[in-house]
């Protein structure tokens, strides 16, 4: 989740919601933004792209069976968001300040497969938007709006002539410097309201708080049963070889070997670990198939994670037990011998 590619880059993306006296004074916010070098590359957006819940049914383009009852998604952006975002256009064009875009339309490729176009094909078709009429202009690839554990979904972008939020792309090395000077541009346009802001990346990471949780739960609770385990391990391994300490020492004076007493006591241990991984695994197996099919986008399960634990398992074990096993084997005969 954190590594997949969403469609956009959130990297660097700054938004400041519109608050106070920025409503009124919204065309000399962007001439303050657009002239200096660290803002200028800025979009407005009414909500971001990371937990989109809203949508329309009261849409309609051409062919449209008027039982739908399909709901999208809608954002309304401004121009340069493909450009901030850092998306890619797979037909037409994005929304410009040059042209009249007020009744023009953004589809994503979902929406353009279930109208029944070819992205090429799409553009220039009429489309309305709450009776708004207009066309489609352009088809963006298709990007993550919310969180993974869901399919991406059809999109509408319509143009933004009201607010909302700007979003600035810092560049690389420049945030503070950045961050500095869209603290002063507000000083300077909206004084009475006290500069805040936050990122798109902590946004979207913020989906997944649960995922980070369970899997810190499952950090701590695997690393609490091995520490556990181990302590069991010692014990038991310390009791059989108190248990048997006659036995080895009269297997010593007939001549057997350290690695022999040692295999001798650790055999019983493999035998129940090995059947305790053909256990478990099935198990994980399941419980992990299970919790990832919640997920729209996730990795596939490989086999050699469970070939590691495994592994790693058997390591655990063996140097638990082999050192009670190598302090019993070791020990000198006469010692467990000389009361008999």
């Amino acid at each position: 989740m954190k590594n997949r590619n969403l469609g956009f880059d959130k990297s660097n993306l700054v938004y400041i919601e519109m608050n106070g006296e920025v409503w009124g004074k919204q065309a000399a916010y962007k001439d303050a933004l657009a002239n200096h070098p660290l803002t200028s590359d800025f979009t407005v957006i009414d909500m971001l792209p990371s937990n989109l819940k809203s949508g329309t049914v009261d849409f309609q383009y051409e062919g449209k069976d008027p039982d739908s009852e399909l709901i999208v998604p809608m954002m309304d952006v401004g121009e340069n968001f493909i450009e901030v975002f850092d998306m890619e256009m797979v037909a037409g064009r994005p929304f410009s300040k040059q042209r009249n875009d007020s009744s023009n339309y953004i589809i994503n490729e979902k929406l353009a497969g279930i109208i029944g176009y070819a992205p090429e094909e799409a553009i220039g078709k009429p489309f309305a938007l709450w009776g708004n009429k207009g066309q489609i202009i352009g088809v963006v690839k298709d990007f993550n709006f919310k969180p993974a554990t869901q399919a991406i979904e059809p999109l509408i972008l319509s143009y933004n002539n009201w607010g909302g939020m700007f979003v600035v792309k810092a560049q690389p090395q420049q945030l503070e410097a950045t961050l500095g000077a869209l603290e002063k541009i507000n000083a300077d346009i909206n004084p009475s309201f006290p500069f805040s802001y936050g990122f798109v990346d902590q946004e979207l990471d913020k989906l997944y708080e649960s995922e980070h949780r369970l899997s810190n739960l499952f950090y701590l609770f695997a690393a609490l049963g091995v520490f556990i385990s181990c302590l069991g391990l010692y014990g038991l391994s310390a009791f059989m070889a108190e248990k048997r300490i006659k036995e080895i020492g009269i297997r010593k004076v007939l001549g057997s070997s350290v690695t022999g007493i040692v295999y001798l006591l650790t055999k019983s241990f493999i035998g129940l670990l090995a059947l305790a991984v053909a256990i478990s695994i099935p198990l994980a197996w399941y419980g992990a198939s299970k919790w990832l099919d919640s997920f729209a986008y996730r990795i596939d399960i490989n086999w050699t994670i469970f070939g590691l634990a495994a592994c790693l398992a058997f390591i655990v074990a063996l140097v638990t037990v082999g050192y009670e096993s190598i302090k019993a084997a070791t020990a000198n005969p006469v010692d467990s011998l000389r009361d008999e």
